[in-house]
């Protein structure tokens, strides 16, 4: 996989979104609606699945909708242990606050052992999300729900990328993320809502080119 090809026609696709500005304004008022917002996710699952050479008009947004719904209840279910263990050690850690910062043996404790259990959460995260990601991208371009745990199908996917790139791709998107929820901060909510909607397109376009690339060539392998 190319990585910087990649990007690039993710970039040039997200920037399309401007040549009907119509269809930019609803995404960033449904996107803004909690609940509603489901219909975004969808429109991102739609771009995954179709791979369009622009971003497609809204339409039919009850499937939309139940798309979105589909792709949150998948990201929950890859999400659950590493975020249970996250809260763990944010429990485990709350004396620190609650003492403030009189030093003891228990507040060092607590905070080393908080710390330790929540950032064990964080790679957890990562790692859950290295065949998450694949696993959700091949259960929207498939239809099927149980794609999600066709593990070794969806290992073969990220092996078809190439490892290496896969994760470096992972990393990405994650500093992408980051920035785009640094951005969204500046202008709580809305602001949020607005840079969203842009991560959804290109991170929607770039998954779809990677299913493209792994699956053209799994085809041609045939």
């Amino acid at each position: 996989m190319d990585i910087s090809e990649n990007l690039n026609n993710s970039a040039s696709f997200t920037g399309k979104i401007f040549n009907n500005l119509g269809n930019l304004i609803l995404l960033i008022v449904l996107n803004i609606i909690p609940v509603i917002n489901l219909i975004v996710l969808g429109y991102m699952a739609k771009i995954v699945k179709e791979s369009p050479e622009e971003p497609p008009k809204l339409s039919d947004y009850g499937k939309l909708f139940v798309d979105g719904l589909l792709v949150l209840i998948a990201i929950i279910i890859y999400a659950l242990i590493p975020i249970i263990v996250m809260g763990i050690g944010i429990f485990a850690s709350m004396p620190t606050f609650m003492w403030g910062s009189a030093p003891s043996l228990a507040w060092s404790i607590s905070w080393i052992f908080g710390n330790t259990i929540f950032w064990l959460g964080v790679i957890l995260l990562f790692i859950f999300l290295i065949i998450g990601t694949m696993a959700i991208g091949n259960m929207i371009r498939t239809g099927n729900f149980s794609k999600l745990f066709a593990f070794s199908e969806n290992w073969g996917l990220i092996k078809g990328v190439g490892l290496g790139s896969y994760l470096i791709w992972l990393v990405v998107m994650f500093v992408i993320l980051l920035i785009v929820g640094a951005i969204g901060q500046a202008v709580p909510y809305v602001g949020g809502a607005i840079v969203g909607v842009f991560y959804y397109l290109f991170f929607g376009k770039s998954l779809a080119l990677i299913l493209d690339e792994v699956q053209g060539s799994m085809t041609e392998a045939l």
